[in-house]
């Protein structure tokens, strides 16, 4: 089967219908959703059309996906073309979408436009993948035909079941332009977001509390052995650690292996990084085989050798799918049930103690919640309690999705990650901070709203960390930008103490495009920005000149310094900690 395949991932402003480019005739019927049946009912889902208001257009569909199938063209709509198009002619879809309702961790939905044979192969000279966000967003793709297609013998459309979703579709037109046209004439749907312009108001704002929040004055007083200061002695200011969290997920695979690869991600861990989360070696599942404990040890020892703090993730991911298989069985047995998962937090928890500075005690309640159904909301207070009780050192965290992301529009589920952390506070649950996790697709977030939302939580009075940050996205251009305002939103943050990248090399990532490094390790432009933004822009190195009566003073940026004094064949050096609160050192020469 031929196929060109694209992603697209976006998010437009504003609802006004584009002009259609000049030369373009209608390719499928107008007014093509009218078309359809008031309502369609598949093994997966409903497609009802809906009338719509306030919209530049009155009708949409609405797609409302229950399972997901095996096939996302399980569930679809299509239109059959109206002429006759030719092979390498150029064509233009556009169409309105929206999602309502996705359980995914950005909060987006997604769908298949499609333009392809109407029949077998299905030869498909369109086949783009589309993350919608929650609101109403105008979307242009263009694209050439593969082949020539008698009228009717060709359809565009949508494959729906890409997952359980809910989403609206609207306003569906193709366009043909004919052979020879070239298609970087046809408009093409590009990411932008309310505050990316490099003058919007917020980055003033943001920049003041980084000065404010993140930077404290350092003094240091230089005398010689009488007591008597050393004018114009030269003090260099050399920062060696950040106080803030700047981190990354990892691999004990990717730390312990001894290959060429291998030496260059423990060396952008090194570098780059102060705080590492493992992705998957801590969890229930792999915990439970005691075959890794050896190799997460070592890898662990690794990790202290060089003074880089370890994210505990996560003890209880309370689903019946994200817990070992052998818990489902149990849940006829409550008491069973509560010891099986008391003793794996005991154990695991007791075992790596003084070794974490965080663990996530509970990932994902809002979709992920079977445990609480046998035991009750109040077990999830005891997990934080015994968690305690085995580790009275390490920071307890509740983790969870779709928060920042997705637009922050997804309130429901904000509002569900508030009421839980009240309800653990409310209950004694000894709960430290609130992990966020921040997986962008195709909808970056507005900095201002993510800062409203960083607002809202903070007034719960707990530390906010950003656990588990990715932009996935194929417009490198973007990723860069969003890079750049979304660490600098979180930087700026008070209430925000660290942010951790969810894996930073292309062949280890989730999501290859939300990687920093490719996979040949040279650097994309979001890794350039995370480097001139945390190890340049918001790095202290320098050198003072002691005035008159010995002093030298500056401000930096807070975490840990290396302070030497020179004057003629003189040099001392001493540690020194830059807090808030400031800093005074006296060096003697």
């Amino acid at each position: 089967m031929k196929r060109v395949l694209m992603s697209l991932t976006l998010l437009t402003a504003g609802s006004l219908i584009a002009a259609v480019p000049e030369g373009g005739v209608p390719a499928i019927q107008e007014n093509a959703i009218a078309s359809l049946r008031a309502e369609s009912r598949t093994d997966h889902g409903t497609l009802t059309r809906v009338k719509v208001a306030g919209q530049p257009f009155a009708e949409a569909l609405r797609c409302d996906i229950r399972a997901q199938p095996d096939h996302p063209w399980a569930v679809q709509f299509q239109f059959r073309t109206t002429r006759r198009i030719e092979k390498g002619e150029a064509l233009w879809m556009r169409f309105f979408a929206r999602t309502l309702e996705a359980r995914t961790e950005s909060g987006e939905g997604q769908i298949h436009a499609i333009f392809e044979k109407a029949g077998p192969p299905h030869d498909k000279s369109l086949s783009c993948g589309v993350t919608l966000g929650r609101a109403w967003q105008e979307i242009f793709l263009p694209f050439k035909a593969l082949d020539t297609y008698e009228a009717g013998r060709a359809s565009a459309g949508f494959h729906l079941g890409v997952m359980a979703q809910r989403v609206e579709i609207a306003d569906v037109a193709l366009y043909a332009f004919g052979t020879g046209y070239d298609l970087a004439r046809l408009p093409r749907t590009r990411i932008a977001y309310a505050g990316q312009a490099l003058d919007a108001p917020w980055r003033a704002a943001a920049a003041a509390r980084i000065e404010r929040h993140r930077k404290g004055d350092l003094t240091v007083r230089v005398t010689d052995g009488a007591g008597q200061p050393v004018p114009g002695a030269k003090v260099a200011v050399a920062m060696r650690r950040h106080a803030f969290g700047w981190g990354s997920a990892v691999t004990v695979k990717g730390i312990l292996r001894q290959d060429a690869d291998g030496e260059a991600y423990r060396a952008v861990i090194e570098k780059h990084f102060s705080r590492v989360v493992f992705e998957n070696d801590l969890k229930w599942g792999s915990w439970d085989n005691p075959a890794h404990h050896a190799r997460i040890l070592q890898a662990l020892d690794w990790l202290r050798e060089r003074r880089i703090d370890v994210r505990g993730h996560c003890l209880v991911w309370p689903s019946w799918k994200n817990t070992p298989r052998d818990l489902q069985a149990l849940k006829g047995d409550p008491d069973k049930l509560r010891a099986r998962i008391n003793a794996h937090i005991a154990h695991e928890v007791s075992t790596l103690k003084g070794r974490l500075i965080d663990w996530d005690v509970i990932n994902e309640p809002y979709t992920n919640h079977d445990l609480m159904k046998v035991l009750g909301d109040e077990e999830m207070i005891a997990w934080f309690k015994l968690a305690r009780h085995h580790d009275p050192q390490v920071n307890l965290y509740l983790n969870d999705y779709a928060i920042l992301s997705g637009g922050g529009m997804d309130r429901a589920h904000q509002d569900h990650f508030e009421r839980t952390l009240r309800f653990l506070k409310q209950g004694g649950a000894p709960i430290n901070g609130l992990g966020m996790q921040a997986h962008f697709g195709g909808t970056p977030t507005p900095p201002d709203r993510m800062l409203a939302i960083l607002d809202r939580f903070a007034a719960l009075g707990l530390a906010i960390s950003i656990t588990e940050h990715d932009i996935d996205t194929q417009d490198e251009q973007l990723q860069a930008d969003f890079t750049r305002d979304f660490l600098t939103v979180a930087f700026s943050h008070p209430a925000v103490v660290a942010l951790l990248t969810w894996g930073f090399w292309e062949n280890s990532h989730w999501r290859p495009n939300g990687a920093y490094y490719r996979s040949d390790w040279s650097v994309k432009p979001a890794g350039q920005v995370w480097l001139d933004l945390v190890t340049r822009a918001w790095w202290t190195d320098e050198t003072v000149t002691a005035g008159a009566d010995g002093t030298a003073r500056t401000r930096g940026f807070l975490g840990d310094y290396v302070i030497t004094v020179t004057q003629g064949d003189k040099t001392e050096s001493l540690p020194v900690s830059l807090t808030l609160a400031g800093a005074r050192l006296d060096i003697v020469l």
